[in-house]
């Protein structure tokens, strides 16, 4: 199976987003987030829109099973979410990000305010197998189960249309929750990504409302298929 992740950062101003980029990088290389390798993983900080639209068109024709991306830093919502990439304030689409894969898991830790007025870039635009054979069996399960899954495009949303993200010490409160609440059941193989995401929106409710009286809702578009038909999250390596 072909994977790619693309992780988006822009850290101006937000010392949190380097944090969630890190904590993503790590969960995908880790034994639950499936054993991904670093050259499947690219990461983007404060990327210019050009090179990151050009990234985008290459990982599409690279005829990947699957795809992970990531986004942290500033948003607002306007028809779509909107995405803004460098001190520059260029924005991109979250639509822009869309079928880099069939299969596709896109997280959007940003805020979602509602900017009544279009926007417009102001730029250009296991102990019994050794390490290997460890490695390579979580991939195999994973690569498996991946596609198992019916074609699907997955948005997870930190906070709801009309809201903003909360950004901490410890990174976008939403992604550090998310990915607290990535690990499989003791029980279970693997964890679907609507049930991470349902705990983890939980969690960010009451955590922005204690934290801060803030109304933090996150949200997401998942298909309403059967459970073997979602894509994962992770895996558990000791099941």
């Amino acid at each position: 199976m072909k994977r790619t992740a693309l992780l988006i950062g822009n850290s101006n101003g937000l010392a949190g987003v380097k944090i969630d980029i890190n904590n993503f990088n790590n969960f995908l290389k880790s034994d639950i987030g499936g054993k991904w390798y670093d050259s499947e993983i690219t990461v983007e900080m404060n990327p210019t829109r050009r090179s990151l639209l050009a990234k985008i068109e290459q990982l599409k024709t690279e005829n990947n099973d699957f795809a992970i991306v990531v986004f942290s830093g500033h948003g607002a919502y306007t028809k779509n979410t909107i995405l803004e990439l460098n001190r520059n304030e260029e924005i991109i689409s979250e639509i822009d990000l869309k079928y880099i894969s069939k299969r596709q898991i896109s997280i959007f830790d940003c805020c979602r305010n509602v900017v009544q007025e279009p926007l417009k870039n102001k730029a250009l635009l296991s102990d019994s197998f050794n390490r290997s054979e460890r490695n390579d069996y979580i991939r195999n399960k994973y690569d498996a189960r991946i596609m198992q899954s019916i074609e699907q495009q997955i948005s997870l949303y930190a906070c709801s249309i009309g809201e903003s993200a909360l950004d901490t010490e410890n990174g976008g409160l939403y992604s550090s929750l998310l990915l607290k609440s990535v690990s499989p059941d003791y029980d279970s193989l693997y964890k679907l990504v609507g049930e991470a995401h349902e705990q983890a929106s939980e969690k960010t409710k009451n955590a922005a409302w204690v934290m801060e009286l803030h109304r933090q809702n996150p949200s997401a578009t998942i298909p309403k298929c059967l459970s073997s038909q979602q894509l994962i999250m992770s895996i558990n390596p000791n099941y």
